[in-house]
Formats: structure tokens, sequence, C-alpha cells
């Protein structure tokens, strides 16, 4: 092979190599802004839904169910008192529209957990057909892990015995693999995790639900919104929910 030959040959190497780089840094980038085609299609699931909070504003449910939502997370609780205005609103539309709604109390690990229990408890009253109420654990707080777990074991106990049925428990996959692994794999589990890969559990516990975008865009809603998967049928869906 000529020398000339050689370069040739090398330089294409080099163009191929930074090719290679400028496009998965092409991808990471247009990964971190979270496209909507980077996340599974609605219509790969076959149960799909949302989550929201008072940043959703008022929802015009009926053009949102047009969407095939299935369910919807809404935030009720927070802490020792803190009560999601839009909730009693959003918690009525969702059950007019006919869409399965469930409740979420997001967990301050610096607050009594038995404090924490009663707010909830005093807000939310579930139905026939609602989901288990939801626990959502993203913090720690510089707490001590093992107090810290026997807490959120506490706060699910009571919450299974006052409204017969097993709460879900929500996070980020990062947390759950960091401080969560095999203690509440027994539960139903709701994952967050961005990313066009579903979530992996180190522990190889199974998820039911997957938040996969904090950007949805639907009418019926003016902001954007979670949007979430089931994973499983709609008839196995049906039966997680209160009897």
């Amino acid at each position: 092979m000529t020398p000339r030959r050689t370069r040739l040959k090398i330089g294409r190497v080099i163009l191929l190599v930074l090719l290679f780089f400028f496009l998965l840094f092409i991808f990471n980038y247009f990964s971190t802004l979270r496209p909507a085609f980077l996340f599974p299609r609605w219509k790969d699931y076959a149960v799909h839904g949302i989550d929201i909070s008072k940043y959703q504003g008022n929802i015009d449910w009926y053009q949102l169910k047009s969407h095939e939502v299935k369910f919807v997370f809404m935030k009720a609780t927070e802490g020792k008192e803190l009560v999601d205005n839009l909730f009693k609103t959003n918690w009525q539309g969702a059950k007019e529209a006919g869409i399965s709604r469930g409740a979420y109390h997001f967990y301050r690990p610096n607050v009594d957990w038995k404090i924490q229990a009663r707010n909830f408890i005093e807000q939310v009253e579930l139905d026939k057909g609602d989901m288990p109420p939801v626990l959502d654990i993203e913090l720690i707080h510089h707490r001590n892990q093992l107090n810290l777990l026997s807490d959120i074991r506490k706060w699910l106990e009571v919450i299974e015995k006052h409204y017969g049925i097993r709460p879900i428990v929500y996070t980020y996959e990062n947390y759950y693999n960091r401080f969560l692994l095999n203690e509440f794999r027994h539960y139903n589990l709701w994952i967050a995790k961005y990313n066009y890969s579903s979530p992996g559990l180190e522990d190889n516990a199974r998820w039911e639900f997957w938040q996969f975008s904090e950007t949805g865009e639907l009418k019926g809603i003016d902001h954007k919104v979670d949007l979430n998967c089931f994973y499983g049928t709609e008839a196995q869906f049906r039966k997680i929910l209160k009897k």
C-alpha cells in the first residue's frame, strides 16, 4: 500500500471516529432535552396515564380523556400539613370523567411519619375503583438510612391498614438503587426515569408504573405534564384497583 493510500485510509478512519463521537454528542444532547421521540410511545403500552399537582392548573378532564388517559396520580399532601390546593377539584374531576384516580403523599424525612400519615388520611377518601395510595419518597435529609426506612415502613403499614389496600411506592431509579434496594419490592413500584430505556432496578424488582417524561403536552392541560405507563394489560391494571 502506498503512503498516499495509507494516509487516505487513516484519514477516513479518523473521520469515522469523529463522526461517531459527534453523533454520540448529539444523541446525549437531545436525550437531555428529552424530546418526545426518544420516549416510549403510548401505543406501545396498553395502559397509560399522567400525574399532576397544582402546577398543571385547571384541567379539562373530558378533553384529557380523549387522549386515552386511563389513570391519573395526583398530589394530595406533603409533609406535616401541606395540602395541594387543587387536589379536591382534581379528585372530583377525574372521577366525573371516568379516569382511574390515585392520590400521593410527598414524604418529608425530617417530619414525624405519624403526622404525615394523619395528614394524608384526613384529606383522602378512596372509593371502589380508585388506585392505591402512593408514597412519594425522593429525599433523605441527612437521616440515618435504617431509621428512615423504618419510618417509611410504618407509614406504609398504617396507610394499608386504614384503606385496606397496599400502597404504591414512588421514587426515582437512582434513589431506589441507592437507598431502597430489597426493602419494598413486595409493593407495587412506580419508578421515574426520563430516558429512552425503561427503569433498571439493581435488586431485579419489577416496576408496575414508569414515569418516563416530565415534559408531556396534552390537550386539556395548559402546562407540561408527567407521562406514565403501566407494565401490563388493562385487565391486570384493574386488578390493583380498590375493590
